[in-house]
């Protein structure tokens, strides 16, 4: 079976479920261009940053989620996973 370039037709391929990561995380971003302060939608796109290990990208997104409500537990919960991934401690004021 040719499978073309990494895999990408077969769906159960690990470079397939990359792309569609890769794809949402584009519509996510073209989605808030559109409305900035839409916090569902970044709370998905810091979620799929997370899934491709872009975390610095993610707690960005995370930080404009609690600066928009500043209860949010996912983006609390988030922002301390990204910040022990990248090394950053977690009482950190940035």
């Amino acid at each position: 079976m040719n499978m073309g370039i990494s895999g990408a037709s077969d769906p159960t391929s690990p470079n397939h479920l990359t792309e569609s990561w890769i794809d949402r995380a584009a519509r996510l971003e073209k989605l808030l261009t559109i409305c900035p302060r839409d916090i569902l939608v970044r709370c998905d796109l810091a979620s799929v940053l997370e899934e491709l290990g872009q975390y610095e990208k993610a707690l960005f997104n995370w930080k404009a989620v609690l600066a928009g409500d500043s209860n949010n537990l996912k983006a609390r919960e988030g922002m301390a996973r990204c910040r022990l991934r990248i090394g950053r401690p977690l009482q950190s004021n940035t």
